[in-house]
């Protein structure tokens, strides 16, 4: 028996043989309690590794970093748009969650993106179809205006005089710098003598921006609108070809006074059709200005009933002025 008990402790080491069996039992449990803790962590650290790894490949976008635009992109499919939820593989809700961060994330950059890009342009805004939503004031020469007209211009000039002064003052023309005003009393439309004062303006190349009446003595001494409408529909072609760019189309107030009751007739039926040709027009572009309500109730504003006085050209120029302010004409 105790040669038999000596030859089966060779498989236990000194300290096992000599320590009592109860104590081994114990020593035992605790490695074995040890060794499965530390396999416990190894594994959940290892799950963890997994599951970033997975939420990485899986399609999700990160708030964190990324692209030159602050805008931050995975290798997988994943669509992120303005708004939009971006859809993921392996991710699931948390990836969905993830991909919404993203989004948010993605038009705030966006958004800097255009502000910074507005900044860098001067601040000028781009609207639809490439044009400014800014107008850029003092660009414009005296030499790229041209006023033409008769007598509700010619008269005294008052008209151009009031535009030029408002032009300055609001910084879009030099104070020694004037339009080209070819205005000429007695004029029409029609047998080319209107149309020829734009002609002489244009032989610099340089008109830009018309500012116009035409048509009252058409009416006046002729009774004939429709030539009138023929001849600014010829003019207006002319100005396309020239690239011009815009237009503003005065149009006369009522005359006052029974002598006048033909020709407010003939202007009565012009006007529409004046109107409609100056609204359908693209190249150039056409202003249209009814001054009747700005005149209406003034009887100072004329002393003859048809010709404007010094009061009555300013009305008239800052009425003109308006439209230019507002739609940029001549800035």
């Amino acid at each position: 028996m105790d040669e038999l008990s000596t030859q089966g402790n060779e498989w236990l080491s000194p300290l096992e043989t000599s320590a009592p069996s109860g104590h081994w039992r114990n020593k035992m449990r605790s490695t074995r309690s040890y060794v499965a803790t530390k396999l416990s962590v190894l594994g959940l650290l290892s799950i963890g590794i997994w599951a970033c790894g997975e939420a990485n490949d899986g399609g999700t976008s990160s708030t964190g970093g990324g692209g030159p635009d602050g805008t931050t992109t995975s290798s997988a499919e994943t669509t992120v748009g303005t708004g939009d939820m971006a859809t993921s593989g392996a991710g699931g809700a948390a990836a969905g969650s993830t991909a919404s961060s993203s989004s948010s994330s993605s038009s705030s950059s966006n958004a800097s993106t255009a502000q910074a890009s507005s900044s860098a342009s001067g601040g000028e805004t781009v609207g639809t179809g490439g044009e400014p939503g800014e107008c850029v004031k003092g660009q414009t020469k005296g030499n790229q205006v041209a006023v033409i007209g008769e007598s509700f211009i010619a008269a005294t000039h008052g008209i151009t005089q009031q535009i030029e002064k408002q032009a300055k003052a609001n910084g879009s023309l030099a104070e020694n710098d004037r339009y080209i005003d070819n205005s000429v009393s007695g004029t029409t439309l029609a047998n080319d003598q209107i149309p020829s004062q734009y002609r002489k303006a244009a032989e610099n190349g340089m008109i830009k921006y018309v500012l116009m009446d035409g048509g009252g003595n058409d009416c006046l001494l002729r009774g004939d609108g429709d030539a009138a409408l023929a001849a600014a529909e010829s003019l207006f072609e002319t100005m396309e070809k020239d690239n011009v760019e815009k237009v503003v189309y005065f149009f006369y107030p009522d005359p006052i006074g029974n002598q006048f009751a033909s020709l407010k007739t003939c202007l009565d039926t012009l006007r529409p059709k004046m109107k409609a040709l100056c609204d359908g027009l693209t190249a150039p572009k056409c202003y249209w200005l009814d001054l009747r309500p700005t005149w209406n109730g003034h009887n100072e504003y004329t002393q003859d009933g048809i010709h404007p006085t010094s009061a009555g050209s300013i009305a008239t120029g800052d009425a003109v002025w308006e439209v230019m302010k507002t739609s940029c004409v001549a800035q």
